[in-house]
């Protein structure tokens, strides 16, 4: 803060008169003329500085964020503002770290009691949906981009919301309800935490465009891993299905229903969430086109122009840049 009894606001006053200067001292190669008295003169210091700004105000919510959100937040103006986006920052992470929890459970054996944690990850959302809808639609001067990735984010949220909890996993945090594979919990699990974490970044972006994902997530980072695995796997996959395409012998056939059971259960959920219900569409038409046995070679043939379109789509995430090189030379 400026300290307003700084010594800044005293003019000093020398009246040159008193000191018996009757005249100026002359340079020496002046004209030896005489000079008229000096007048008094009086001398200022030079005008006081502006005050230093004042410090940004960080609210108690703000410091309890991780650093690299936290010094988000304090680049946010006004400070209505900043509130804002502090206070959605830590829902948004309070969710996150729930499904944190979850996931530690899926991964023990025979731990599958977790539907009263995912109760609390839609409480959690639930309550952040409302609090973006009341700023959103109140009167509060968020200005137009703000609006717009708060507006973004809730229908993002709430779609993600309706997908898990009413239309694919309904009963989903009722333990005596229903009861779902760990693929399905782990589908549902990553379902929310790709939506969450992504809208956290995007909100992070907004008032800092230079922040990537790795800066604020720990695990993002894994993501480079998980991109080549799938890349690499879907790879392994095309050329099984183009082998079966030209055999005309059902074990090949039979070994490419079987994997492709397998990289659904175990790698599909790699892909972009929003891919998963096509992928899974695919792998269906498959099957039963295998035990038909009718049309198989086309549905194939269709399967195998969706994989090189899907493939290209993965090549292209910013995860995958300067291991494409690498990721070509494994699957040679």
């Amino acid at each position: 803060m400026s300290d307003t009894t700084s010594d800044n606001e005293f003019v000093v006053e020398i009246d040159l008169g008193e000191l018996d200067w009757s005249t100026p001292a002359p340079w020496e190669d002046s004209p030896r003329a005489a000079a008229a008295p000096a007048p008094p003169a009086t001398l200022t210091r030079a005008a006081p500085a502006p005050p230093a700004p004042e410090p940004v105000a960080i609210t108690a919510t703000a410091l309890s964020l991780p650093p690299a959100f936290a010094e988000v937040v304090y680049h946010v103006e006004p400070e209505s503002l900043r509130e804002l986006v502090g206070a959605t920052f830590a829902r948004l992470l309070d969710a996150i770290a729930m499904l944190g929890r979850i996931e530690q459970a899926l991964t023990r054996p025979r731990d599958l009691q977790v539907g009263r944690l995912f109760g609390e990850v839609r409480s959690q959302t639930v309550a952040l949906l409302s609090q973006i809808t009341e700023a959103v639609s109140g009167e509060a001067a968020l200005g137009r981009r703000p609006r717009e990735v708060l507006d973004g984010m809730r229908f993002v949220i709430g779609h993600e919301l309706s997908k898990v909890f009413r239309h694919e996993f309904p009963g989903l945090t009722d333990e005596s309800r229903a009861s779902y594979s760990r693929a399905d919990l782990s589908r549902a699990w990553g379902l929310l935490h790709n939506c969450l974490q992504q809208t956290a970044i995007t909100l992070a972006q907004a008032f800092k465009p230079d922040v990537a994902g790795e800066h604020l997530f720990e695990d993002y980072k894994s993501k480079v891993e998980n991109s080549f695995t799938l890349y690499r796997e879907l790879h392994a996959l095309l050329q099984k299905v183009s082998t079966a395409e030209r055999s005309s012998g059902i074990l090949l056939k039979h070994s490419l229903v079987r994997h492709l059971e397998h990289f659904r259960e175990e790698t599909m959920h790699f892909l972009m969430y929003k891919d998963w219900g096509e992928f899974g569409r695919y792998v269906d038409d498959v099957k039963r086109a295998f035990e038909e046995m009718e049309e198989f070679e086309n549905v194939l043939h269709e399967f195998s122009q969706y994989l090189r379109t899907l493939i290209h789509h993965v090549g292209m995430r910013e995860a995958l840049r300067g291991v494409q090189a690498h990721a070509e030379a494994a699957r040679e």
